[in-house]
């Protein structure tokens, strides 16, 4: 295994998390109709983001191509896990308030 494509799976996988969560933090103020756009109409577009960065890093960079794809699929579905639970976490959070009103 190589370390460059270890970092740069990591990295571009990072990258896609912190804009889920900024997305995600903005949606969730928004209303529900809104919030479902932003949470599948994002995922789809920083899914088609990821691969379009992804080939253009195996293409003209010379990170190893095992390492990176290995690195950047098991970090994508970590944040992917973070970003539901933290979704989910919200909306619990949410429900005990809005029972009382």
């Amino acid at each position: 295994m190589k370390w460059d494509g270890v970092i740069a799976g990591l990295a571009v996988a990072g990258i896609n998390g912190a804009i889920a969560l900024a997305a995600v933090r903005w949606g969730l103020q928004q209303g529900m109709q809104v919030f479902m756009v932003v949470f599948f109409g994002g995922m789809t577009l920083r899914l088609i983001l990821v691969a379009v960065a992804s080939i253009l890093l195996l293409k003209l960079t010379a990170v190893h191509p095992a390492s990176y794809i290995l690195a950047l699929i098991v970090a994508y579905l970590l944040f992917l896990l973070l970003e539901v639970l933290y979704v989910l976490k919200h909306k619990a959070e949410k429900s005990p308030s809005q029972e009382q009103s």
